[in-house]
């Protein structure tokens, strides 16, 4: 099970544990009082502790309060739903161009099996397509070339890309970046899925819950604008 952290603005001494259902996926609410933020987490870590839970969705705004880890609770990371939707986050920042005039770039350290479904997503949509990994590269652009019959070229041949997708750092940002390593950065954009959440609830983190269970497919869930 996971806890959802919850502040509330009852008086109480410490944490309360209640189990929620939200969406079909039952989780342990934990509404936090007023107080110190480290004291509450402290104390929401115990008594999730007793109940062997670890995994947590924290309040909006705490992801980068850290801390989280000192106390043996561990955020639900979204980065693999945002891998997921990685080439559709690209086409949908380049919605306002036709196809033949979209340049998108493919970065990170190994050229794996991420990087080859994001590459088939966007090929067909876009004109051109770069790469740029430390290895890997010349074995899927290989594999590309077989699979659609034009080679992707090395970032830094021909016009820079509109759009870049990071799976890792790299050095010297080439147009939009939308940055899928460390905490995401989609770009602007949000992705979305159906129906509503309880408020104050971070809906990324939610909704890589509810992929990762098989309540929502990756099709039900889109890249937007917020």
């Amino acid at each position: 099970m996971v806890a959802w952290l919850r502040p509330t603005q009852e008086r109480r001494l410490r944490p309360a544990l209640a189990p929620v259902c939200v969406r079909g996926l039952w989780l342990m609410e934990v509404s936090l009082p007023p107080g110190k933020r480290e004291r509450r987490l402290r104390q929401a870590a115990r008594l999730l502790g007793r109940q062997g839970i670890r995994r947590i969705i924290p309040p909006e705004g705490w992801e980068d309060e850290g801390g989280f880890e000192r106390w043996g609770l561990s955020a639900v990371n979204p980065l693999p739903l945002c891998r997921r939707k990685g080439d559709e986050l690209a086409l949908c920042l380049l919605s306002h161009l036709p196809p033949q005039q979209r340049r998108v770039a493919l970065r990170g350290g190994a050229a794996g099996n991420e990087a080859w479904v994001l590459a088939q997503g966007l090929c067909p949509w876009v004109k051109a397509l770069s790469l740029d990994f430390e290895r890997g590269e010349e074995a899927l652009a290989r594999r590309l070339r077989e699979a659609y019959g034009a080679a992707p070229v090395h970032l830094g041949w021909g016009q820079e890309p509109q759009v870049s997708i990071e799976l890792e750092p790299r050095p010297n940002p080439a147009g939009k970046v939308i940055r899928l390593w460390g905490k995401p950065d989609l770009g602007g954009l949000v992705l979305k899925g159906e129906g509503t959440l309880p408020e104050g609830m971070d809906s990324l983190l939610f909704l890589e819950l509810l992929w990762e269970t098989g309540r929502l497919t990756a099709k039900e869930i889109r890249a937007e604008w917020p």
